[in-house]
């Protein structure tokens, strides 16, 4: 189940959008309010959405070793999903929720 919003439009970015189980649940104003938290990430590090999603597949996957900026993109993907799914669910109450970002 996902759901999708565009994102605040002076952000060229690809098209995030909000995977998950429970993604259903949350109102389209907070997937847009969570789009918008993982973007703000991506144009703080000057990072590619694209990039730091690959680069956490790859981390993921746990085939092959990760260079130092693949590392770095991981970690910001993480920070971009954190804030995602916080601004997402905040004020819910339940802690076990299906909910992450993915980029097409």
């Amino acid at each position: 189940m996902y759901a999708t919003a565009q994102a605040a439009p002076e952000i060229a970015q690809p098209m995030l959008h909000i995977e998950g189980q429970d993604a259903w649940i949350a109102p389209q104003g907070s997937i847009i309010d969570g789009i918008n938290a993982a973007n703000g990430v991506f144009a703080r590090h000057k990072a590619d959405p694209v990039e730091c999603n690959e680069a956490n597949k790859k981390l993921i996957c746990g085939k092959e070793l990760l260079s130092k900026e693949e590392v770095m993109l991981s970690l910001i993907w993480e920070e971009a999903d954190y804030a995602a799914f916080h601004a997402i669910t905040v004020g819910w109450l339940c802690r076990d929720i299906d909910i992450q970002i993915s980029v097409r």
